[in-house]
């Protein structure tokens, strides 16, 4: 029965489960309060932690622009989320989730312009070049990581896109899946 519990748990992406419900919970949060409210309040903006609002770093992942923003940004999370969660341990992709989420609030900290920003995206694109680490490590075709990261670069580099937040949020999953994995050879 243990065999067995342990095979349906390593099957079901419990944390990519949570993000999603806390990521809608902070749509809701923002439907009640008003978005400008929440965004005002919550989003990140470069200056932020020498203002002493280090909480940005955390809340700003947790709001969007929109229900399409939202939407889009569940729909990576799903794609690359729930396959990176169901091959490697829940710890390790919390982690990575968690060191990607606060390298994108820290490149826009220093980096973000005059503009607000919000989403999940920083922290999905560490999703999209940890899955890369991984698949490079266990022999597996990088092709559809690569194509997800190659699609987002160009969409970062958009008008009203948060190129900070997805670079510093790519860069910093990437180091956290290289420290967290169980492969030394890269």
């Amino acid at each position: 029965m243990s065999t067995y519990y342990t095979q349906v748990r390593r099957r079901v992406p419990l944390v990519s489960l949570v993000i999603l419900a806390l990521n809608i919970l902070g749509f809701v949060y923002e439907l009640v309060v008003g978005e400008n409210a929440a965004i005002y309040r919550f989003a990140m903006y470069q200056g932020a932690l020498q203002d002493g609002e280090w909480y940005r770093l955390i809340t700003s992942a947790f709001l969007h622009f929109g229900l399409m923003h939202l939407g889009s940004n569940m729909i990576c999370l799903t794609m690359f989320g729930f396959d990176l969660e169901t091959r490697t341990s829940w710890w390790r992709y919390a982690l990575i989730y968690m060191v990607s989420l606060l390298g994108s609030g820290l490149l826009i900290n220093f980096t973000g312009g005059r503009g607000i920003h919000a989403g999940a995206s920083g922290a999905i694109w560490g999703l999209m070049t940890a899955t890369l680490v991984y698949n490079l490590q266990n022999g597996i075709n990088p092709a559809y990581a690569l194509r997800g990261i190659a699609i987002n670069l160009i969409y970062s580099f958009s008008a009203g896109v948060s190129w900070q937040g997805h670079i510093g949020g790519g860069v910093a999953g990437l180091l956290a899946a290289l420290v967290v994995s169980d492969d030394r050879r890269l």
